[in-house]
């Protein structure tokens, strides 16, 4: 899936967090590799920096707080 298509699905508010969270952790297949780093690498970054965690977001806010961080970079 393309990166934008999976992004689209993480803005898609009618599905599900755990949906949306999981198109959320595919886009960081792609900035790890723009950033030339592994996807682990960029979720501990993204968790540290932003103080939400995209492997498993318990809110709304949470998910799109470490999302738009991950897009930022």
């Amino acid at each position: 899936m393309s990166h934008s298509s999976a992004r689209k699905k993480v803005l898609n508010t009618a599905m599900s967090l755990a949906h949306r969270a999981s198109h959320a952790r595919s886009c960081a297949n792609h900035v790890a590799n723009r950033l030339g780093m592994t996807r682990s690498e960029l979720l501990i970054k993204v968790e540290k920096e932003s103080g939400s965690n995209l492997e498993s977001p318990l809110t709304e806010e949470e998910l799109m707080n470490a999302f738009n961080y991950m897009e930022s970079l």
